[in-house]
């Protein structure tokens, strides 16, 4: 027997892991993240700024609204992601111990992940990213000497960047358990239990 299913169910455990980690320390933070930011605003907004420069608060006030606004979405898609990770470790573990029954579930959890990736894709690209550039664009323009131009060509490379960040983050493991877990060859490295 190849060790495939135990070494891709090592794997599974650790990248669901390390995903519920980051995930759920983001969806901790997301209540306080308003007063947090506005906090930082107000920190900023007492500190004496140069003539012609935008007060700094404001823009952090604008960006703790924005927070407020887009926190269902924020909600939306992390508790997506921990769903999937915490599958994916189970997943794992049932890998790991060879089980017949992880081949069905892996390759299902691979077409679902691949499946659910546009949607994310779409939640950065189409609702948080262009809220978020509004706001970068008017603090720009109320500083003096602040080139819009140049953030507008950074700007359009931004939603190019996201989608090849997620697509080389998250679309790897999923192919790579289509692949090995979903070969027929697979089944004669589990054991049906009884």
């Amino acid at each position: 027997m190849r060790k495939t299913p135990v070494v891709l169910g090592v794997l599974s455990m650790v990248f669901g892991g390390v995903q519920v980690l980051i995930t759920g320390i983001s969806l901790m933070s997301a209540p306080f993240s308003k007063q947090m930011i506005g906090s930082m605003g107000k920190a900023f907004s007492g500190m004496p700024h140069q003539e012609g420069q935008p007060d700094v608060g404001n823009m952090f006030e604008k960006l703790a609204k924005l927070t407020d606004e887009l926190k269902l979405y924020t909600y939306l898609t992390g508790f997506a992601m921990v769903a999937f990770s915490i599958t994916l470790i189970l997943i794992g573990v049932q890998m790991y111990k060879r089980r017949m029954q992880s081949r069905r579930l892996s390759v299902a959890w691979a077409i679902a992940a691949l499946a659910y990736l546009p949607v994310q894709l779409w939640v950065q690209v189409k609702i948080i990213l262009p809220r978020t550039q509004e706001v970068t664009r008017a603090m720009l323009e109320g500083m003096k000497g602040a080139s819009t131009g140049v953030y507008d060509s950074i700007s359009s490379v931004q939603g190019t960047m996201t989608v090849i960040f997620y697509l080389a983050f998250y679309m790897p493991f999923p192919l790579l358990l289509l692949w090995l877990m979903g070969r027929s060859s697979a089944k004669n490295d589990l054991v049906a239990v009884p």
